[in-house]
């Protein structure tokens, strides 16, 4: 679906409008470096550089651990998801400038940060049948 050119359909853009916030996180959490112990050295096996351990032999081959392999696994999976999130956020991010008005400018922003209807219109002094109406009508400004 998302590879080449993105075909979007308002249900698809109202779905990524309410994933937004998730789907950021995850990124987030994807990028996040080696967890690392204190001044700076990182917890796994290291390839000796220097001293005696340098001139021994190293390891080579693969390994048959299936904890290993199913790492690697969801390594693999979670870099297509990645990807696939990254797509969908850019394309909601593209069209956020497409939208007319304070209110529905506010109203999106609360939403992409996962606010539901029933927070923003409490926030803001309104209906929630305002805050569905806005919903729509941001819907209709992106999709043009």
């Amino acid at each position: 679906m998302l590879t080449g050119q993105i075909k979007v359909t308002k249900e698809d853009l109202l779905q990524w409008i309410e994933n937004y916030r998730w789907m950021v996180e995850t990124i987030e959490e994807a990028r996040q470096p080696v967890a690392k112990m204190d001044n700076n050295s990182y917890i796994g096996a290291k390839t000796a550089m220097y001293g005696i351990e340098a001139t021994l032999p190293k390891a080579s081959g693969g390994t048959s651990d299936p904890v290993y392999t199913e790492v690697q696994r969801r390594v693999y999976s979670l870099n297509y998801r990645i990807k696939e999130y990254e797509q969908k956020i850019a394309e909601v991010q593209k069209r956020i400038p497409l939208i007319q008005g304070d209110r529905e400018i506010e109203i999106l922003h609360r939403l992409l940060n996962g606010d539901s209807m029933r927070a923003i219109g409490k926030h803001m002094g309104l209906s929630s049948t305002t805050i569905f109406r806005a919903k729509n009508s941001i819907l209709e400004q992106m999709f043009k």
